[in-house]
């Protein structure tokens, strides 16, 4: 694994350590990770911090969270979420926060490129 210390001083994991794995969608900077990253990572229990990179078609599977409420930033282009219990989906563009609680199902829907910044709070290794 690549981990990282930064419980001691200022610490740091540069864009360019990271960025050749934009292809792989999910970037997990910071969490308590199970799985290994080819990338460096935080880490840290109480977050998980998730740079996501999705292109047109890249939509999700139906998912929950049991324990852990996520909240995500649009930085570039546009995500939305259907929720199965709904029916409905909406839809967030750069600079809006979304919030998803908890045991709420949702279907990443991505209808053009996108980039967002996730942190899941607790980080419990579910992903």
């Amino acid at each position: 694994m690549n981990e990282r210390q930064g419980e001691e001083r200022v610490a740091a994991i540069r864009r360019e350590e990271y960025s050749p794995f934009e292809k792989e969608k999910h970037l997990f900077l910071a969490g308590d990770l199970e799985r290994p990253n080819p990338h460096p990572f935080f880490r840290d229990a109480r977050l998980e911090w998730i740079f996501c990179f999705y292109e047109a078609g890249d939509d999700g599977e139906p998912h929950w969270h049991p324990e852990a409420t996520e909240y995500e930033t649009v930085l570039e282009g546009e995500e939305g979420y259907f929720e199965p219990a709904t029916g409905e989906t909406t839809w967030f563009r750069p600079g809006d926060l979304s919030v998803i609680p908890a045991r709420v199902c949702v279907k990443r829907v991505v209808r053009e490129r996108a980039r967002t910044l996730a942190i899941k709070i607790p980080s419990n290794g579910d992903r």
